[in-house]
């Protein structure tokens, strides 16, 4: 005889009437990764190791280089090995931004030897992982939280909208819903820097 259970134990629904609401910036995804010791610099399409910076400066986004080349050393230094950043590049996008930083976090992660990500996290209590101290610098900002107790009924997420955009001062691309355990929905009002309905 042997003592094993072979089926396993099932789940109870996790009965959570919050949602977590962050500002959907209007930029480029980029992720920063340490892997085998070296800094990866990850754009949408292309992938870049910190000494390949120079010679690939024409494909990275608008900005991007000179961010790199200020503070890509010390990204490699204190980003603990296979941990990554995932964030928003702005200044790529229609809609313009007055803030001092241009790459703000959504996201932490790990990544593998065949550059897949897991362990993917959108809670911002958890951002500070990926960096050996625990410290995130001060040129990296967090996406905005425009809400932990929100909910995703359309007529609650249309008002809080108006609500934000008039307080911010500003446009405002949308949201991202955070319904915890990796996911995520996005709330979109403006597109190509053009306010319309949320379409589904």
């Amino acid at each position: 005889m042997i003592k094993k259970q072979v089926y396993p134990k099932t789940s109870r629904v996790r009965l959570k009437e919050h949602v977590t609401i962050t500002e959907k910036l209007d930029g480029s995804n980029l992720c920063i990764a340490k892997l085998n010791g070296e800094l990866l610099i990850c754009q949408r399409k292309y992938i870049f190791k910190l000494d390949e910076v120079e010679e690939c400066k024409k494909q990275l986004y608008k900005g991007l280089y000179q961010w790199i080349i200020e503070h890509g050393a010390y990204l490699q230094e204190h980003l603990r090995e296979n941990a990554v950043i995932c964030g928003e590049w702005l200044g790529m996008g229609r809609l313009k931004y007055n803030f001092d930083n241009r790459f703000f976090m959504f996201a932490k992660a790990n990544i593998d030897e065949r550059l897949e990500l897991y362990n993917i996290y959108h809670d911002h209590e958890l951002f500070i992982y990926p960096f050996d101290d625990c410290v995130i610098p001060d040129f990296i900002s967090l996406v905005p939280i425009v809400t932990e107790k929100g909910n995703s009924n359309i007529n609650y997420l249309n008002e809080l909208y108006d609500s934000y955009k008039t307080n911010a001062r500003r446009n405002v691309e949308g949201f991202v819903l955070n319904y915890g355990q990796g996911n995520i929905k996005k709330y979109v009002r403006m597109k190509n820097g053009k306010l319309e309905e949320h379409r589904e």
